[in-house]
């Protein structure tokens, strides 16, 4: 939904200010008031002035069912009537619909959409020319004819408005069609409320209104008790897609992206318990539909509202701005109205907090606290899932000690690799097999958890120097591998050179483990580098290895190491 521009809102007003006198004395014209009964006056306001309370809620619509008592008063008293009854509804419409000065322009627009409808329905009823006196059936279909110009002239203008201002607006959705239906039925209401005005003055209001009224409210209730369910049913139907998800980031797009169809959302962020630093770290924010980056300050407990909610445990709904602006503490958007926040739970544990927020007030409904309990305890078991999923996969992936892939992991990808360039998906395959100088000797001198910090801050090297371009891989013991798709032998050549040069370079601090105080110490290492690539060297993803292991080998560490060597037939 695209914000109405000033000029805009401006031109709304400056139309209201010029059409509603011209409009009301032309329907004074050709509709004047004959007679005028105060009391049914009345009585019709305040019908339908309630009936504006008691509006039905569908998904995110409001649905007003007020077309039959201003079809009897303009029966009664003519469109003049009929047209002011409109105006006065209208102000119950809006206050009900939560309007605001940023959103005080939709006065202008719906008065004079109310006003401009009353005026085409009446002079469609007038050019029919049928009243009372031509029978019953054809003053039924007359009146039906009113009250679908009516409905029909609303939905034509507010489409018309936001074709204008760039809006999208579902002529035939179906919360149009329950409009349309809605409206339709309430017809006979208006004709028998205009018949027995007629017979027993303002009395009619509360013979028809009061059981009208009633089944209204008891719909409502309904309503409100579907909706319940529908929800539910939509947060079970969530759980179990959440469930089927193996990887974090694909959790936190299912759930936020679902929960924007189940509730008007402006604004989504979930936090993330971090218990070492005691605080809340931003795990995933969207705002206006886009995701954001996650560089918001972390939350302590206590602070603000969901650093509360962690701390309390227990759920939180504000409805306007009013009710929650002394506890805000930190980054909060300027125009959220509405929030509700929940804690994510796991064994009775808060693991992490989800805040929603809406720019409109009274967003959200007191029954959305209970359902998003229900799937936050979803996405709690989900995301523990997925980070359990990911954690075992990379630990059969992933070296133990320096991170990098262990070569069970590589052996695959080289196959893989291997089988696309010989279906002509790739234009070369090139293998770096790198071994470091003399590594045995750092480990008798210093110990061999000291040769394992220098393993680690090697493999950190070859990730800076070579991560964007290489497939990097611990091969054993002191030796790594990397593998270089879609690069002949001399790009390698120089990408195996760049990481000679870097690890010679490097000043490598290690912890002397064989002494008693353990000092930093600080040492200087070379490595050997063999290279060979396919097809040129190999026709095999195993020749590919052994051809690099002879360049390593008989290249470089027979000829005094601290080379790269490439593979010669």
């Amino acid at each position: 939904m695209k914000e109405v521009k000033m000029s805009v809102k401006w031109a709304l007003w400056i139309i209201w200010l010029t059409a509603f006198p011209s409009v009301l004395y032309l329907a004074w014209k050709l509709s004047p008031m004959t007679e005028f009964d105060w009391t049914i006056f009345i009585s019709l306001i305040g019908l339908a002035v309630i009936s504006a309370y008691l509006p039905f809620k569908v998904d995110h619509s409001t649905i007003f069912i007020i077309h039959w008592i201003n079809l009897a008063a303009f029966l009664a008293y003519g469109m003049f009537f009929e047209m002011l009854l409109m105006q006065v509804v209208l102000i119950p419409i809006l206050i009900k619909s939560r309007i605001t000065l940023k959103t005080s322009y939709r006065f202008p627009l719906n008065s004079t959409m109310f006003m401009l409808i009353s005026l085409l329905s009446g002079l469609s009823f007038f050019q029919i020319g049928i009243d009372t006196s031509a029978g019953f059936w054809p003053f039924f279909m007359a009146s039906g004819i009113y009250i679908f110009i009516h409905i029909f002239a609303n939905h034509i203008y507010l489409y018309v408005f936001n074709w204008i201002i760039g809006n999208r607006y579902a002529f035939f959705s179906s919360d149009t069609k329950l409009d349309y239906v809605s409206t339709m039925l309430s017809m006979p209401f208006g004709l028998a409320l205009f018949y027995l005005l007629q017979l027993i003055g303002p009395a009619a209001t509360l013979l028809l209104g009061l059981p009208f009224l009633a089944v209204t409210v008891i719909l409502r209730l309904y309503n409100t008790s579907e909706r319940v369910n529908t929800d539910l049913a939509k947060s079970a139907k969530i759980g179990h897609q959440l469930a089927e998800r193996l990887n974090v980031n694909e959790v936190l797009d299912l759930f936020t992206n679902k929960l924007s169809d189940l509730m008007p959302l402006d604004y989504t962020y979930i936090l993330d318990v971090h218990s070492k630093n005691d605080e809340l770290v931003l795990l995933r924010r969207i705002e206006n539909g886009k995701v954001e980056p996650n560089n918001l300050s972390p939350v302590r407990k206590g602070e603000g509202i969901s650093g509360k909610v962690w701390e309390t445990g227990e759920a939180t709904l504000f409805n306007k701005k009013s009710e929650w602006v002394e506890e805000v503490e930190g980054y909060v958007p300027a125009d959220i109205e509405s929030i509700i926040c929940v804690p994510i739970q796991r064994n009775k544990k808060t693991v992490a907090v989800l805040l929603a927020a809406s720019k409109k007030k009274n967003a959200f409904g007191t029954h959305l606290v209970a359902i998003l309990e229900i799937l936050c305890s979803y996405l709690a078991i989900a995301i523990q899932n997925a980070r359990n999923y990911q954690r075992n996969v990379k630990r059969s992936e992933r070296c133990g000690l320096t991170g990098l892939y262990n070569f069970r992991y590589f052996s695959e990808q080289l196959d893989k690799e291997f089988s696309k360039l010989q279906e002509g998906k790739l234009s070369a395959l090139s293998l770096i097999l790198l071994d470091i100088d003399h590594f045995k000797k750092v480990n008798d001198t210093y110990g061999h958890e000291s040769g394992n910090d220098l393993l680690k801050e090697l493999a950190g090297i070859l990730v800076e120097t070579a991560g964007d371009e290489a497939l990097i891989a611990r091969y054993g013991g002191e030796e790594f591998v990397l593998l270089v798709s879609d690069k002949i032998k001399q790009e390698a050549v120089i990408t195996g050179e760049k990481i000679r040069c870097a690890i010679e370079k490097h000043d490598f601090q290690i912890r002397h483990d064989l002494s008693n105080d353990r000092e930093l110490i600080h040492i200087n290492v070379t490595v050997s580098i063999g290279v060979a690539s396919s097809p040129e060297d190999s026709d095999s993803s195993q020749n590919l290895m052994r051809n690099a292991d002879r360049a390593l080998y008989i290249g470089a560490k027979q000829k005094g190491r601290n080379k790269v060597a490439v593979y010669v037939k």
